[in-house]
């Protein structure tokens, strides 16, 4: 096979797949030749070169059959084209959700779990960008996976409304708030952002369950201020086995969940409808795995966590940036962390057992049902509940002690290379509470009451500190006179240039 210049041609049967790994130094140049073809749900346009850069998994698909063409620089680390594909599954599924907008004029609100790498964040795009080819509506797509950079940085939780085409040539949603609205490109609205600052979940529940309620809270509006013209909410989340029920259950209150989809593990969807109490008319299917689904090693996560800061400061290729450095003094700002819990016994948290501060309390459990219809044939709308349940909802007074924490005097070794987000201040005068007598209990706790309420401003990036002057050196995306926030809270994600 001759690599640089010439072109090598791939046939794509019907309902088939192209599968391509890059290499980390190469460039990929694709071109659809005939026939339809499209990647992750976005459709490909014929003759336009797509390029794709760095290491990256794809999966050209195609529901009639296509060819297509590409030149790479350096050769592919793998590409086969597979007949094993879950593309009618998701047909199907993307079908009864557009029959039932079509029929009642009702909007879908679809909860997506499973095990690690089983194609959930695939899944999830491709039903928001079918919704969006086939519809008058912008469907919404929330990601509460903080390993993800979908839409922002790691770390984050995050939901946008999708009004154009995803980019296939990005991992990052094709977006962020730096490189997505105003470029000429996209003309989605800026993405919500929660800071939750921690990679895993399981390390603050406290602080992430919060967020998703305040997240779901804001989607809500988002939907309210516009109805007509709003699809389907469709959430990817992290790696869920049944023992987090309980946390699968506060997603589906906070969302007003009505179809949960579990991806690759039948068990899973079994017990799943055992341990849930769910309202009338809500629906659980599963969705095989696709074949395609590879591993994604630590390493390759962690280059595309370092990829997605480089694009949020840099910007990207079509819409580049200039970064500037903000010169500072470290006592100018207050500096937070989320706190971290012993991830490896949830317990701690009186989170997995129940707790008499628990947001929603349930009456019934959800039945379990009969078997699964073959994948090829069954209707995906159809295994409603036969029981009605109901949720009752209280108010909660969350923990805010326990989501972060101030860092006191902070040194070169806490800041050095760190990204830290910028949090919206609007609404809380850091003046008044200094000269109120507050004890520092008390502060921390409607400080992070303030944060964990607002979204996220943007991120800077920590390029130098020096502790004998207490200067501060702040890598933001564009030039700016004094910094937007004064409240910086320290993410796990470091950056090296």
């Amino acid at each position: 096979m001759d690599f640089g210049p010439s072109r090598v041609t791939v046939d794509i049967p019907a309902f088939n797949e192209w599968r391509v790994e890059t290499a980390r130094t190469g460039t990929l140049n694709l071109k659809l030749e005939s026939g339809t073809a499209e990647i992750f749900g976005t459709e490909l346009s014929p003759n336009v070169d797509y390029v794709f850069k760095e290491s990256m998994k794809i999966a050209v698909a195609s529901y009639h059959g296509c060819q297509i063409s590409y030149s790479t620089t350096m050769p592919l680390d793998s590409d086969y084209v597979s007949e094993e594909t879950n593309l009618k599954q998701v047909l199907n599924l993307h079908l009864a959700l557009d029959n039932r907008l079509q029929k009642t004029g009702k909007t879908s609100r679809v909860l997506i779990v499973g095990p690690k790498d089983t194609g959930k964040t695939t899944l999830a795009r491709m039903l928001a960008s079918y919704n969006l080819r086939t519809s008058d509506r912008s469907p919404i797509l929330v990601n509460l996976n903080p390993q993800l950079p979908h839409f922002a940085i790691a770390s984050q939780l995050t939901a946008a409304k999708v009004y154009d085409a995803l980019d296939v040539e990005t991992f990052t949603m094709g977006e962020t708030s730096t490189t997505g609205p105003g470029t000429g490109l996209y003309r989605s609205q800026i993405p919500i952002v929660k800071n939750f600052g921690l990679e895993n979940f399981n390390d603050n529940l406290e602080l992430y369950r919060c967020l998703i309620s305040e997240l779901s809270a804001e989607v809500e509006s988002k939907i309210e201020a516009s109805p007509s013209d709003t699809g389907n909410v469709i959430i990817d989340t992290p790696a869920l086995n049944v023992s987090h029920w309980k946390l699968i259950q506060h997603v589906i209150a906070s969302f007003k969940i009505d179809l949960l989809v579990v991806v690759g593990n039948e068990r899973l969807l079994v017990d799943l409808r055992k341990k849930l109490a769910l309202p009338e008319g809500f629906n659980m299917i599963k969705m095989p795995r696709s074949s395609g689904c590879v591993e994604k090693e630590p390493k390759y996560q962690r280059e595309l966590q370092q990829r997605a800061i480089k694009q949020y400061f840099n910007g990207s290729e079509r819409s580049q940036l200039n970064p500037y450095t903000f010169h500072s003094s470290i006592n100018e700002f207050i500096f937070l962390k989320p706190t971290e819990n012993d991830g490896s016994n949830l317990e701690l948290l009186g989170f997995m057992n129940g707790d008499a501060d628990e947001e929603e309390h349930y009456e019934s459990a959800y039945p379990a049902d009969e078997a699964e219809e073959d994948d090829d044939d069954y209707d995906p709308m159809s295994q409603t509940s036969t029981k009605t349940n109901t949720i009752k909802r209280t108010s909660k007074n969350w923990k805010y002690g326990k989501m972060f924490t101030i860092v006191d005097s902070p040194k070169e070794i806490d800041l050095t290379n760190v990204v830290v987000a910028i949090v919206d201040e609007k609404g809380l005068d850091l003046v008044k509470m200094a000269s109120s007598g507050m004890n520092l209990k008390e502060s921390l706790e409607l400080i992070n009451k303030h944060i964990t309420a607002k979204g996220v401003t943007g991120f800077s990036y920590v390029t130098g500190c020096d502790d004998s002057t207490g200067k501060l050196k702040l890598l933001v995306p564009t030039p700016v006179t004094s910094m937007p926030g004064k409240i910086l809270v320290i993410t796990q994600m470091r950056y090296h240039e």
